[in-house]
């Protein structure tokens, strides 16, 4: 197929198409390149090969455009649409807040830059893998300390420990799973609650200590405050693109994918 679609437009050359065309900008990058990959300049003949592969890469790729390989192609087109926002992307890095935007952006976000809260905790662990009720055994122990008791009945060995001092929210999910964290991290001290289920089993808990989130001063946080703004920047600027491509190309959907998306992307949206 290949050789006789290439004796077929063997002539294209003579027929006035553009050649393929290596400058001094592409000498320029590929010596960049390989310096800052290999920390020296390419010798000659490292250079030539570089060369000769950039020139066969272009050759390729401009006979498979021509045959149309190019077209319905999905790894071509993810590539060309991540080329494209990364373009978008980089415009956003190239924004500059005011200062007052970034105080702006601070008071209406400020969670995000707080001081995580930390929480002090005992725990005693149940396993499944020990017992053919763990629930079950550690509603029993929970109930004997609603009773009076001062521990619990003793539990199965955790490799993690019994106790824990000042573990905030990631350290704790980090340890037990983000399910846990979130019921443990709203219990009160002073008293033991469970049975709390992670992905080791179930745990009864006794919260010791705990110490709320503060807020951090803005000048303390404020290259937190600039990046998170610069992301928040990309991604308005990339809904905006993406908007603005469906009003100029629009969108038509058939009925079963409008269904599927729960409402039409663009104003040209409509059953084929």
């Amino acid at each position: 197929m290949f050789g006789g679609y290439s004796w077929l437009h063997d002539n294209r050359a003579q027929d006035g198409a553009e050649p393929v065309r290596i400058g001094e900008g592409d000498i320029r990058w590929l010596r960049q390149t390989w310096s800052s990959q290999w920390l020296r300049d390419p010798t000659a003949g490292e250079l030539k090969g570089m060369v000769d592969g950039l020139l066969n890469e272009r050759l390729l790729a401009r006979e498979a455009k021509e045959m149309s390989l190019d077209q319905d192609d999905t790894i071509i087109r993810r590539r060309l649409a991540q080329k494209l926002k990364f373009m978008i992307e980089d415009t956003a890095q190239l924004a500059e807040p005011t200062e007052a935007e970034l105080r702006k952006f601070y008071a209406a976000n400020s969670s995000r830059f707080e001081t995580p809260g930390k929480l002090s905790f005992k725990q005693a662990y149940f396993s499944p893998e020990r017992r053919v009720d763990a629930a079950a055994d550690a509603k029993a122990a929970l109930a004997k300390l609603n009773g009076g008791d001062v521990e619990p009945a003793a539990g199965d060995r955790l490799l993690l420990g019994n106790s824990f001092d000042d573990a905030d929210a990631a350290a704790i999910s980090a340890m037990f799973g983000a399910d846990f964290a979130h019921d443990v991290l709203a219990l009160q001290p002073g008293g033991w609650s469970g049975p709390v289920k992670s992905g080791y089993g179930f745990h009864l808990v006794f919260v010791t200590q705990r110490a709320s989130a503060t807020p951090k001063p803005f000048e303390t946080a404020r290259d937190a405050v600039l990046a998170e703004w610069r992301s928040a920047k990309q991604a308005e600027l990339t809904r905006n693109y993406l908007a603005e491509l469906r009003r100029k190309y629009g969108v038509e959907l058939d009925d079963g994918v409008s269904a599927t998306l729960g409402s039409e992307p663009a104003s040209k949206a409509a059953a084929k």
